[in-house]
C-alpha cells in the first residue's frame, strides 16, 4: 500500500511543481504567466486520456504491469521536458506535458484499486481515501520545498529530479507490488457491459451525481493548484510568500484528508463531505472578500484546502463503494476522468480571466460557487447510498431466513 500511495504522491508533486515553475519560467522566457495555460491544460487533457484508458490497459496487461508502464511513462516524459526546456518552446513543453499527463492518468486509478484489493474489504473506502491523499501530500511537499529546489537546482534541474524519481519508483513497483488476482471479474467484462452497468437504471443517478461533484471539485482544486502562486502575487504578496500559499493549501488538504478518514469511519464518507465542502466554500469566500494580511490569508487558504481536498479525495472512496469489483477500475477511472475534465476547464478559464486582467479576488470568489453545488451532490449521494445499504441488509436478511 505504501508504494501505491507514493505513486499517487508523485502525481500531486508533479502538478504542484509545474505551478511553482510557471512564474519563474515566465520571467526566464520573457512571457506572461497566462501563456503557460496550454501546458497546464494539456497536462490535464493527457490525464483524462490516461484515466479513460487505464481500465482497458489493465485488462490487457494486468494491473501491475499497467501501473509500472504508467509510472515509467510520466517519468520519461518529465525527463523530456527537462531536456528540452532550454529551447523555450511552448509547443514542445505542451507535448511533453501531455505525455506526462497520460502516464499520471494511468497510474492513479490502478494504484487505488490495487491498494483496496490488498487490504481488508471492510476498510476499502478508508484505504482508497488514504492512497488518494497522496495527491495533496505530494502537492504540499512541493509547495514547501519547491522554492528551495528551484533556487538550488534551477527550473530544468527540478524537472530532472521530478523525472528520475518515478523511473526509480517504476523499478520498485515491478519488484515489490504483488501480482493482482488472476480473475477479479474485470478481465471478463467488456467495455460495453461496464458502461451498461455504470449508467444502467440501478447506478445511473448515483454515477451522474458523482461525476458532477467530481467535476466541480476538481475545477476548484486544480484552478488553485495551477494558479495560486500567481493569484497570491496579485494579492500583493512577494513571490516566495505566494509560493507558500500553495504549500498551506496542501497542508490543509493533508489535514482534511486525515480528518475525513477518521470522521467517515463513524459518520460515513458522504455525510462527512457535506460538512467539509461547506467549510471549503466559506473559507474560499473569506479569502476573496476579507481584507486580510498575509498570515490570515495563509490560514484561510489552509482551511479552504482542508475542505476542498477532502472532497477531491473523498469522491474516490465513494466510487469504490458504489461500484463492485468487476467494474471498479473503470468506474473509478471514469469518475476521475470527469474530475480531470474539471481540472482542464478550471485552470483554462482562470488563465483566460487572468489574461483579461480580472482581479485575483474576483476569481477566487467565483470558485466558491461550484463548491456549494458540490455540497448538494454529496447530500443526494448520502441519501442514495444509505438507501442502497438498507436494501442490501434487508436482502441479506431475507436470504438468511430462506436458508434457515
Amino acid at each position: 500500500m505504501g508504494l501505491t500511495f507514493f505513486a499517487v504522491f508523485i502525481d500531486g508533486y508533479d502538478t504542484a511543481i509545474l505551478a511553482l515553475l510557471v512564474p519563474h519560467l515566465a520571467e526566464e522566457w520573457g512571457v506572461k504567466a497566462a501563456a503557460f495555460t496550454y501546458p497546464l491544460v494539456l497536462t490535464s487533457v493527457g490525464v483524462v486520456v490516461g484515466y479513460l484508458s487505464c481500465g482497458a490497459l489493465a485488462q490487457r496487461l494486468g494491473q501491475k504491469r499497467a501501473l509500472v508502464l504508467g509510472t515509467a511513462l510520466f517519468g520519461i516524459a518529465t525527463v523530456m521536458s527537462a531536456a528540452t526546456l532550454h529551447l523555450e518552446s511552448m509547443g514542445i513543453l505542451s507535448v511533453t506535458r501531455t505525455i506526462t499527463g497520460i502516464g499520471l492518468g494511468i497510474v492513479a486509478p490502478i494504484a487505488i484499486v490495487i491498494g483496496t484489493q490488498n487490504g481488508p474489504a471492510e476498510k476499502k473506502q478508508s484505504i482508497a481515501v488514504f492512497i488518494t491523499t497522496g495527491l495533496i501530500t505530494g502537492a504540499t511537499i512541493a509547495g514547501f520545498t519547491g522554492g528551495l529546489l528551484i533556487e538550488g537546482l534551477g527550473t530544468a534541474g527540478v524537472l530532472w529530479l521530478a523525472g528520475v524519481v518515478p523511473l526509480v519508483l517504476a523499478v520498485l513497483l515491478s519488484c515489490f507490488i504483488p501480482n493482482s488476482p488472476e480473475h477479479t471479474g474485470q478481465e471478463n467484462t467488456s467495455s460495453e457491459s461496464v458502461a451498461a452497468a455504470i449508467l444502467g437504471p440501478k447506478l445511473r443517478t448515483s454515477t451522474l451525481v458523482l461525476w458532477t461533484a467530481t467535476f466541480l471539485v476538481f475545477v476548484v482544486s486544480y484552478t488553485l493548484k495551477s494558479w495560486l502562486p500567481t493569484l497570491f502575487e496579485d494579492f500583493g504578496m512577494s513571490r516566495s510568500t505566494a509560493g507558500l500559499g500553495l504549500a498551506f493549501f496542501g497542508l490543509g488538504g493533508m489535514g482534511g484528508g486525515l480528518i475525513l478518514i477518521a470522521v467517515s469511519a463513524k459518520f460515513g464518507t458522504t455525510r462527512s463531505l457535506v460538512v467539509m465542502s461547506l467549510i471549503g466554500a466559506l473559507a474560499t469566500t473569506a479569502v476573496a472578500v476579507l481584507p486580510a494580511n498575509t498570515a490570515v490569508l495563509l490560514f484561510l487558504i489552509c482551511i479552504a484546502g482542508a475542505g476542498i481536498t477532502a472532497c477531491s479525495v473523498g469522491q474516490t472512496g465513494i466510487a469504490v463503494s458504489i461500484y463492485e469489483m468487476s467494474i471498479r477500475t473503470k468506474g473509478v477511472g471514469w469518475a476521475a476522468a470527469c474530475g480531470r475534465i474539471g481540472s482542464i476547464v478550471g485552470p483554462a478559464i482562470a488563465g483566460v480571466l487572468l489574461g483579461f486582467a480580472w482581479p485575483a479576488q474576483d476569481i477566487v470568489l467565483l470558485l466558491a460557487v461550484p463548491i456549494l453545488i458540490t455540497t448538494v451532490c454529496w447530500l443526494i449521494l448520502s441519501k442514495r447510498i444509505a438507501r442502497t445499504d438498507h436494501e442490501t441488509v434487508e436482502q441479506a436478511g431475507v436470504k438468511a431466513d430462506s436458508n434457515s
